[in-house]
C-alpha cells in the first residue's frame, strides 16, 4: 500500500495518466494532477494528440477521491517552468510532501524530416523531454529531504527503435530514456528510484488519432489499418492504461527499490 503518499501525475486527466492516477489512489496515495486542457492549447500543424477538457479533469479528480484519497487537479504546461513550479508549490501546501512522480504528459507529431515543422519538433521535445526534465528537478529537493522518492517516467518502445515520420517523438523518448538513467545515478544514495516504462501501442484516445493518420497516409480504411498494427503484436492487442498503472504502483512500493535506472517494456510480447 502507498498509504499517506503523495504523487504528482503530469498529464493525469485522461488515458494512462487517469489509470494511474486511479490506481495508486486505490492504494491509498494523494493525487496531484497537472493537466493541459484543449481550451487551453492549439495543435501545431501535424501534432497528433488528444487533449483533455477541463470536465474531464475534474471527473477525474472525483474518481480518484471516491477511493479516499485527497486530490489536486491543476491545469498547466509541463513545459512551463512557471507551470511546474506552481504545480509543486500547490502540492506542497496542500499535502505538505512529495513521494512519487510520474512523468507521464507527451505530445507527438507525425511528419517527415525534409517537411517538418520546427516549432512541432520544438514543441514535442520540450513536453515529452524537457517536461519531464523541470519536473524531476522541481520535485527532487522535497525528495530527498523526505528520504523517499520515486520517479518514474512513461516512455515508449520508441525509445528503442525508429518509425518513419516520427522523428521528433523517437528522439523526446531516447531522450527521456538517458534522462532518467542519468538521474537514477545521482539519486540513488538518497532512498529515491528512477524507472521508466515503455509500452507498445496503448489504448487511449490518443490512438485512434495515429491510426486515422496512419490510414489516410497508407490509403487504407482506419479499420483495415488497426488490424495490421495489431498484427505486430503477439497477444494480437494493444497494451491497456490499467495495465501499465498496475507496473507504476508496483515500483512505487519498497519492495522495489532494488529496481533503478531500468527501463521496463510492455509490448505484449513484441521483440522489437
Amino acid at each position: 500500500m502507498l498509504t499517506g503518499r503523495v504523487a504528482l501525475i503530469t498529464g493525469g486527466a485522461s488515458g494512462i495518466g487517469r489509470a494511474i492516477a486511479l490506481r495508486l489512489a486505490e492504494e491509498g496515495a494523494h493525487i496531484c494532477i497537472l493537466s493541459l486542457s484543449r481550451d487551453r492549447v492549439q495543435l501545431l500543424p501535424a501534432e497528433i494528440k488528444y487533449f483533455a477538457s477541463t470536465s474531464e479533469l475534474q471527473e477525474t479528480s472525483k474518481a480518484v477521491e471516491r477511493f479516499g484519497p485527497r486530490c489536486l487537479p491543476l491545469e498547466g504546461d509541463v513545459s512551463v517552468a512557471s507551470d511546474v513550479a506552481r504545480m509543486v508549490a500547490a502540492a506542497l501546501k496542500d499535502f505538505g510532501r512529495l513521494d512519487i512522480l510520474v512523468n507521464n504528459a507527451a505530445t507527438s507529431c507525425v511528419q517527415p524530416v525534409l517537411d517538418h515543422s520546427d516549432k512541432s519538433f520544438l514543441r514535442v521535445i520540450m513536453v515529452n523531454l524537457f517536461g519531464a526534465y523541470l519536473c524531476t528537478k522541481a520535485v527532487l529537493p522535497h525528495m530527498i529531504s523526505g528520504g523517499w522518492g520515486r520517479i518514474i517516467s512513461i516512455a515508449s518502445t520508441s525509445a528503442h527503435v525508429a518509425a518513419e515520420n516520427y522523428s521528433a517523438y523517437t528522439a523526446s523518448k531516447h531522450g527521456l530514456l538517458g534522462f532518467s538513467r542519468c538521474v537514477a545515478l545521482e539519486v540513488a544514495q538518497n532512498n529515491i528510484t528512477v524507472n521508466t516504462i515503455s509500452p507498445g501501442t496503448v489504448e487511449t484516445p490518443s490512438t485512434p488519432l495515429h491510426i486515422g493518420k496512419s490510414a489516410e497516409q497508407a490509403g487504407f480504411s482506419p479499420d483495415e489499418m488497426r488490424k495490421r498494427w495489431l498484427s505486430d503484436y503477439p497477444q494480437k492487442r494493444f497494451v491497456l492504461p490499467a495495465e501499465i498503472a498496475g507496473l507504476v504502483s508496483y515500483l512505487c512500493k519498497d519492495e522495489a527499490r532494488a529496481i533503478n535506472g531500468e527501463d521496463i517494456r510492455m509490448t505484449t510480447g513484441a521483440m522489437w
